[in-house]
């Protein structure tokens, strides 16, 4: 006999197994979303916070750059400027986080940016020493921080550009325009006066370039300090503070928002934007859902950048505070960034002002936007928001108008392209088939919860079954038994009978009788 403590334990460690794997069956996207929080929590010395300080993925950046071409005609309003593209100049971004610094009372922690960028000139179309030829940007950036200067300090800076400020354009390499970066003899003046004398004489850099200083630098693009996620979960890579603020100095009602660039709140939901906070443009930054796709066999979500991602704020309303005071609002298709760029107006805009008010497009010559060049696209795995393809575009354009006194005051109020980036980023195949091992891992999780049911259940029932079935087989016994007993004593019985049957060798004829008469006794016998 089975022992009814044996039945017991055995009970009851298949229930417990039953309604464990039932429960990890029903709620197993509740417990794979514990997992990620515990796995992807920002924490010191753990296997996320070493590839959150030195990813791993390369970006390829390819850079063009706008050569004006017909610069000598900016006298004559009637001629649009044309310009001719150059490039692609392709360089390797390798990115790392350094001066980190960990802050548990809030759950922040805080790093420095410095990215190293690699020229490939195997993958380039131009070569750095091409020549380009750009408007002046130091000088239209100077007239408009002028406005805002005293009658007094403006005059002395109107004699000092009759003097190094007459230039309309600017020949330099490609290198000097975008990281190496170049001086000017405005720049080399105002050196050799005390900044304390005139704060506003004071340039930020020695060059300037339209990608200078960020090769090497963490100046440029500031001090971070993003949510690490402990608290609040779904904070986790948000930005906090940017350059020990949480406003932008250009827009102290804008609160800063959006994702630093590696994590975004998870799960991702259909038809709900992200948005990034990105240092170049000094703002956050939209992106809009747009549908689903297959990524390697690995499902994505799409974003694309909108023509609502670049509206102006009477379009829509989530970029109204970017733009205040002396803000210029223009067509929807730019975002002053002027801010950024140190009071020059420069505004961001697709490349080629792709999904731009056509407006832009018909000022000048050789804009040529195409869909599948210009296109912003970013693909996220949806459970963990981990990046697995990005297509990041954007480009800057300088405005120039005609004033009095400038050296364009004979132009066409005209935005001038200047440079645009295009940001490509792919996952690793290391990354990737961790990636593609999570539905793998999820579907194993199901059939071994199914699997650890149906377990469970055997093993509650599977005692109460047995002695049943012991039950049930002893009492087939006991009858078979019975009926083996009943058939033995049928047959001894018959044997007895048939024993007294007289034999024929005992019997004697006699000659009298018949054979008839000797059945009849034979059968008499046997019913006796």
């Amino acid at each position: 006999m089975i022992g009814k403590q044996r039945i017991l334990r055995t009970s009851a460690l298949g229930l417990l197994l039953a309604t464990f794997s039932l429960f990890s069956v029903v709620y197993m996207e509740q417990i794979e979303r514990w997992m990620l929080e515990w796995l992807m929590v920002l924490k010191p010395g753990t296997l996320i916070s070493s590839l959150w300080e030195s990813p791993s993925m390369d970006i390829n950046v390819d850079l063009y750059i706008f050569n004006w071409t017909n610069s000598e005609s900016i006298g004559d309003p009637t001629v649009k400027p044309r310009f001719e593209e150059l490039g692609p100049y392709r360089f390797t971004e390798r990115m790392q986080k350094v001066d980190v610094q960990w802050h548990d009372e809030n759950s922040t922690v805080s790093y420095k940016r410095r990215s190293r960028f690699d020229f490939v000139p195997n993958l380039s179309a131009g070569l750095p020493s091409d020549p380009v030829v750009a408007p002046n940007l130091l000088i239209v950036g100077l007239y408009q921080k002028m406005m805002l200067w005293s009658p007094m300090l403006r005059s002395l800076m109107m004699m000092a550009l009759n003097i190094y400020g007459k230039e309309q354009t600017m020949i330099r390499p490609a290198s000097d325009w975008m990281f190496d970066g170049f001086d000017t003899p405005l720049i080399k003046m105002s050196k050799m006066v005390p900044p304390s004398l005139v704060p506003e004489m004071k340039f930020s850099y020695e060059k300037i370039g339209y990608a200078y200083p960020r090769n090497g630098s963490m100046e440029i693009y500031g001090h971070h300090n993003v949510y690490t996620g402990r608290d609040e979960f779904r904070k986790l890579g948000q930005i906090a503070r940017w350059r020990y603020n949480n406003v932008t100095e250009a827009s102290p009602r804008c609160k800063l928002k959006g994702s630093a660039g590696e994590f975004h709140p998870i799960p991702l939901v259909k038809g709900r934007p992200i948005s990034y906070f990105l240092p170049d443009l000094c703002r956050e930054l939209q992106v809009d859902y747009s549908g689903t796709t297959l990524f390697e066999g690995v499902e994505a979500f799409v974003y694309k950048g909108s023509a609502r991602n670049m509206a102006n704020g009477t379009e829509n309303p989530d970029n109204s505070c970017y733009c205040q005071e002396n803000c210029q609002e223009v067509r929807s298709g730019l975002l002053n960034i002027s801010s950024c760029w140190y009071g020059a107006p420069v505004f961001a805009s697709y490349p080629h002002f792709y999904q731009a008010d056509p407006f832009y497009a018909d000022q000048v010559e050789g804009m040529k936007p195409d869909k599948d060049r210009h296109e912003m696209v970013i693909m996220l795995e949806p459970k963990t928001g981990m990046l697995l393809e990005i297509k990041a575009r954007i480009m800057a354009n300088l405005l120039v108008e005609p004033k009095t006194h400038l050296i364009y005051r004979n132009a066409r109020k005209t935005f001038f392209p200047l440079i645009w980036a295009d940001y490509n980023v792919r996952i690793t195949d290391d990354l990737l088939a961790y990636v593609k091992l999570i539905p793998i891992l999820e579907l194993v999780g199901k059939i071994c919860g199914i699997l650890g049911v149906a377990l469970g259940v055997l093993m509650v029932f599977w005692y109460p079954h047995q002695l049943i079935w012991q039950k049930s087989l002893m009492q087939k016994i006991e009858i078979n038994a019975l009926e083996t007993s009943r058939t033995s004593d049928t047959i001894k019985n018959k044997r007895e009978r048939y024993s007294r049957v007289p034999r024929l060798s005992d019997t004697r004829y006699s000659g009298k009788g018949s054979a008839r008469e000797m059945e009849i006794e034979i059968e008499n016998v046997d019913h006796a």
